[in-house]
């Protein structure tokens, strides 16, 4: 199932809540969003294909206030419509495919993930998100839907991540250079000029003609022209004769650079900090340059209130690395009372797949898991599990 057929499906189980609602009077204040749009996170292994943020009368019913039977009636309808609801917190609604139909939702989880990714295609954001480069490896075909820029990025990322250090240009009046590349050989460091073009047609001699001339200009070492399209045959036999400075790479290129990057990424983002390096971070004050090493906070909740805590384990322009902490309770019970972070010994036992997580920083802040962490003030924190 295409794209275009997944969206016609959003689109009629929109059509049949509002229908619904406002039939009964209860759709004014409601609005649909995707999972992405109202998290501004990644989608979860069994997606949720829309949202819903309810309006007071609707949020009632749905939440048991009144009336019993407009709940069960709202839930046989969207089971009518191969759905299920589930609250998603937050206060919204969220509806996903029922256990009867798993090759749409499997179509589903990949059309979410390829908006995720596009999310994420972002100049040093995807350091921390290996998905991004194992969908291109697996899925290189997806270049097509990039823009000209994203694509731009995308390679910036996969070069960076297999060793490089790159110089991505401006996109616009950059001379014809999309990006640089930066490796040290036996005789000092050496440069490719790299010329990316997103393209459905096939590349001419004059683009490539041009990338040498760039070379030869800037004494570089090297030139690599990258393409989603194809080669005119003519295009091949004027690189050849470059004597090796002139490289050719497409979409299945890009697709074992993109494997290489992945793997150098790991999932289990705990194993890219070692303990020293944590019980450093932890006995140590963070530098006024980086929030590496700072505590952030964040509490959640409606009728109670908890409280997570956060320690930077690594940071770039548009991503961390959070560790969970555990709290040390300085006053009250275990129903109410005032707690802090434990940056002892038992943070130290932490560092493992469940406590560390990747956010996104939204300015002074990281967003993720749903949550929105702010820096701790060294205070403690109330909390109300009753």
């Amino acid at each position: 199932m295409n794209d275009i057929q997944l969206e016609k499906h959003i689109e009629t189980l929109k059509s049949v809540i509002s229908s619904w609602a406002k039939q009964r009077d209860i759709w004014q204040g409601c609005t649909f969003k995707s999972w992405i749009e109202h998290f501004d996170d990644e989608p979860q292994e069994y997606p949720y294909v829309l949202i819903l943020c309810p309006s007071d009368a609707l949020s009632n019913i749905w939440y048991g206030s009144y009336e019993p039977d407009l709940f069960d009636e709202f839930q046989e309808m969207v089971q009518n419509s191969g759905y299920e609801a589930g609250d998603c917190g937050d206060g919204v609604i969220g509806f996903y495919v029922d256990d009867e139909h798993k090759e749409l939702e499997e179509a589903y989880r990949n059309y979410f993930e390829w908006q995720w990714i596009c999310d994420l295609v972002q100049p040093d954001f995807s350091d921390l998100y290996e998905e991004v480069y194992a969908w291109v490896h697996k899925y290189p075909d997806s270049l097509h839907h990039l823009t000209p820029r994203q694509f731009e990025i995308l390679l910036d990322g996969i070069f960076r991540n297999n060793g490089y250090r790159t110089q991505l240009g401006s996109g616009q009046g950059d001379g014809g250079i999309d990006l640089r590349l930066y490796s040290n050989d036996v005789i000092g460091e050496a440069v490719t000029l790299v010329q990316a073009k997103r393209y459905a047609h096939p590349i001419r001699l004059e683009a490539v003609q041009a990338l040498s001339a760039n070379v030869e200009d800037e004494r570089a070492n090297k030139g690599l022209f990258v393409t989603t399209s194809r080669y005119l045959p003519g295009v091949k036999r004027f690189a050849a004769r470059q004597n090796k400075r002139l490289q050719l790479a497409t979409s299945e290129d890009v697709s074992l650079w993109s494997s290489s990057a992945a793997e150098k990424i790991i999932r289990d983002k705990s194993r890219l900090v070692k303990v020293d390096h944590l019980r450093f971070l932890l006995d140590t004050k963070a530098s006024s340059s980086t929030s590496e090493g700072r505590i952030f906070h964040a509490n959640t909740g409606y009728t109670i209130t908890t409280n997570s805590f956060a320690i930077v384990l690594r940071e770039s322009k548009g991503a961390a690395l959070l560790m969970e902490l555990p709290t040390i309770r300085v006053s009250g019970d275990d129903l109410e009372g005032y707690e802090v972070p434990d940056v002892g010994s038992a943070a130290l036992k932490h560092l493992d797949e469940e406590h560390v997580f990747r956010v996104k920083k939204k300015g002074d802040y990281f967003w993720g898991n749903k949550k929105l962490y702010s820096a701790w003030n060294g205070s403690p924190r109330h909390h109300n599990c009753d």
